[in-house]
């Protein structure tokens, strides 16, 4: 299969400047990797757009954009109210980002088009940005304005997010909270540990979207088996309940037990599974429609290899898979506490799901 990449070397603007861990040669690293080990039969690299005004306003409003745009421009207003101290505009950065929202936006549109049944949109996955505020890195929610133009532009009724970054998707939980049109089942670390510090199991949406937010807050140090545990046990028959139309997986290679961020315990190969499984839950549902947006990752050595562990189980890639470092915690470790996660979190939604009952 051969399957999209998307990506243009604009969004290495997308830099937070020397000393920040967010910078923006990662994306050209994982680029070279791709033609390293990869043939031109298993990967294309399609040229993506910039997002316009009126995609950005599918999730952002106009004072929050007009503040971007202008900052860029030198034309400076209180920062304090738009973004977080983490995530400090830079010259470019506003430009680049909406190229990134642009990348997930030709993604997805290509994959409902049915031009590719798989793509991948480098630099996507901006989860922390809301309405009005960027934070966590993210200044547009690429995620959030892709699965708004799949409703907006497709007509489309189900869209399946699953978030397996890291860190718990606070923005995007928040924009899609009320929406029964938008399951989103979110993996993280448990959010007593790690930034936002959101993403209980019992935050499962609310009004007309009450059972459609799933939070599944993983236990430091959670393992390989307590991923395909969660997927096998949460994802899958989710998925298979809600008769998604297209998939869009998020998040990059923080979950890497040597992230220096985080403090989770995923090897290449638990990547490399995550990716699989929604092939095949993809492939059994909706024509194989799925989408990954990568940009996370903390450990410059891990992140092209965890982005790539992730892209070779979407596209069915048999390709080998070297740690860069070595391994030490059990192939199972936290598994028994992610089961009693698992078993709370399918009390909370039983009342809204029969596969729980």
């Amino acid at each position: 299969m051969t399957i999209a990449v998307v990506y243009s070397d604009g969004i290495r603007e997308y830099d937070f400047g020397p000393g920040h861990p967010f910078r923006g040669d990662r994306y050209a690293t994982f680029i070279r990797l791709l033609h390293e080990r990869l043939t031109d039969d298993d990967f294309e690299l399609v040229e993506p757009r910039y997002a316009n005004d009126d995609e950005l306003l599918l999730v952002h409003d106009q004072l929050y954009i007009d503040f971007l745009e202008g900052a860029s421009k030198g034309v400076w207003l209180p920062s304090y109210r738009f973004l977080s101290p983490d995530t400090p505009l830079q010259p470019g950065i506003a430009r680049a980002a909406r190229l990134i929202a642009g990348t997930s936006l030709t993604a997805t549109e290509i994959v409902w088009e049915g031009k590719f049944s798989r793509a991948v949109s480098v630099g996507g996955g901006m989860h922390h940005a809301r309405k009005r505020f960027g934070a966590g890195f993210c200044i547009y929610n690429d995620v959030a304005i892709s699965v708004r133009n799949l409703i907006e532009k497709y007509n489309l009724e189900r869209v399946l997010i699953l978030d397996t970054d890291a860190h718990a998707g606070d923005g995007t939980c928040e924009l899609f909270y009320q929406d029964p049109r938008v399951l989103f089942i979110d993996l993280h670390q448990d959010p007593r540990t790690l930034y936002p510090g959101t993403g209980f199991a019992h935050d499962i949406g609310a009004g007309e979207g009450k059972g459609f937010t799933v939070n599944v807050p993983l236990p430091p140090g959670a393992s390989d088996a307590a991923y395909e545990y969660v997927m096998d046990q949460i994802f899958q028959p989710l998925a298979e309940e809600f008769q998604p139309q297209m998939i869009i997986r998020n998040g990059g290679s923080d979950p890497h037990f040597a992230d220096e961020l985080t403090n989770l315990g995923l090897t290449l190969e638990g990547f490399r599974m995550l990716g699989a499984k929604v092939a095949q839950v993809a492939d059994e549902l909706c024509q194989g429609r799925a989408v990954d947006l990568v940009g996370s990752g903390y450990n410059q050595r891990v992140l092209p290899y965890g982005w790539l562990a992730l892209m070779s189980g979407l596209a069915g890639l048999d390709i080998e898979l070297r740690e860069p470092f070595l391994f030490s915690l059990k192939k199972d470790y936290q598994l028994d506490e992610t089961k009693r996660v698992v078993e709370q979190v399918r009390q909370n939604l039983k009342d809204y799901w029969r596969c729980f009952r």
